[in-house]
């Protein structure tokens, strides 16, 4: 396999906007319709569970609910709530995790590592991924129970001189020490599915991880982080001003009167009604009258049964356009993050992590070796048997 040669400096953070194309892209936008679906199941439930009817809700939000948290009144309405973002967030970061494995795969020279396979390398080892950053948060947490609980007893007369006047000298650089882990926290939440994808780091290694790049390689991880999501901003930006101009050119084609004109319009119209008049576009290229007499009222059109399957697809299909414009910008943070935690272990550590055999590399080595064993084996024994056969 070709490893691909890295600068180990910042020129490197550039590949992220073009790897950030083709399977990373597809990655993140399965990831993005998996939080969609999640949340959209999720916020459906505690719709129902606050006693809205089905049909209320369809009328209401179709498939594109908005933000529901004002509407929940009961606790498990509000548990629900939550519930629908957290698993959308893990979904995501998963998805994260699954781009930065095969960013190091690529650079490793495996062109041939699919969208899938990240996949089932995150969902394996998705443990560290999340408990790296948990595990320096539930270690804040513990400090700062401690600390309360002594300021707690330090209310009273006597205990204040014990337990703040002479523990002072111990509060202080403790007080310091969480100060940096609250630094580290926020590193791991961005690092650790890097950590844990290309240096392949367990529970232990993702939260020490997090403290050696802040302690080590403060600087250029600030500048490398803000850096990538410049890049994934502005990526963002100009892929959207391509699916704007794709809109609008089917808009000027398909719309003309002459082709499809108003069975144009009633399909696009079953389709935005899908996700009750969400605007994936902004409006002038969402209404009819992008078709050339300005922006103004939209006529409603009676859509024939064919023209409402077939809005039907139009519906779904625009949603995957409009995920696409996020995710690739967060497979550009993916790829560009994964490619700054390789060039930042080089300065820290000295370790080429791209020339550092994974596990995969590893378990075919030794199925080479014990091949070849096999082999050597075999040839032994034919050769003993030979020998037998000619003294006999």
């Amino acid at each position: 396999m070709l490893e691909t040669q890295l600068y180990f400096n910042f020129k490197d953070l550039f590949r992220a906007p073009r790897l950030a194309l083709g399977r990373r892209m597809l990655v993140m936008l399965e990831a993005l319709l998996g939080a969609y679906l999640s949340y959209l199941v999720m916020t459906y439930l505690a719709l129902l569970v606050e006693g809205h009817s089905f049909g209320s809700i369809w009328n209401d939000f179709h498939l594109m609910p908005g933000s529901i948290l004002c509407l929940a009144n009961s606790t498990m309405g509000h548990l629900l709530v939550a519930l629908s973002y957290s698993f959308s967030t893990i979904i995501i970061w998963l998805g994260i995790t699954a781009v930065a494995k095969i960013t190091i795969k690529e650079y490793k020279g495996d062109l041939f590592y699919s969208s899938r396979d990240g996949w089932k390398w995150a969902m394996k080892n998705w443990f560290p991924v999340f408990f790296g950053p948990i595990s320096i948060a539930i270690v804040i947490g513990f400090f700062i129970i401690l600390a309360a609980f002594f300021g707690w007893l330090a209310q009273w007369p006597v205990l204040d001189i014990i337990f703040y006047g002479l523990l002072f000298v111990i509060f202080f650089p403790t007080a310091l020490f969480l100060v940096f882990s609250a630094l580290a926290l926020i590193t791991g939440l961005v690092m650790s599915p890097s950590i844990v994808a290309c240096a392949e780091e367990d529970t232990m290694g993702s939260m020490f991880g997090s403290f050696t790049l802040l302690w080590n390689q403060p600087v250029r991880l600030l500048t490398y982080t803000l850096t990538i999501i410049i890049l994934a901003f502005i990526g963002y930006h100009i892929f959207y001003i391509f699916i704007l101009s794709t809109f609008k050119f089917m808009d000027l084609v398909f719309g003309n009167a002459s082709i499809m004109g108003d069975a144009y319009l009633a399909v696009k119209q079953v389709g935005l009604d899908l996700f009750g008049n969400y605007n994936f576009l902004p409006t002038c290229y969402e209404i009819p009258a992008c078709l050339g007499v300005g922006c103004g009222s939209v006529t409603t059109i009676s859509p024939s049964i064919t023209q409402a399957i077939s809005g039907v697809f139009v519906g779904f299909f625009s949603l995957l356009a409009y995920l696409a414009v996020p995710a690739y910008a967060l497979a550009t943070l993916a790829s560009g993050l994964a490619t700054s935690f390789i060039v930042l272990t080089k300065h820290k550590d000295d370790q080429d992590l791209i020339k550092r055999k994974d596990a995969d590399e590893r378990a075919a080595k030794e199925a080479e070796e014990e091949e070849q064993s096999k082999k050597s084996d075999d040839s032994e024994t034919e050769g003993k048997d030979e020998d037998g056969v000619s003294h006999g």
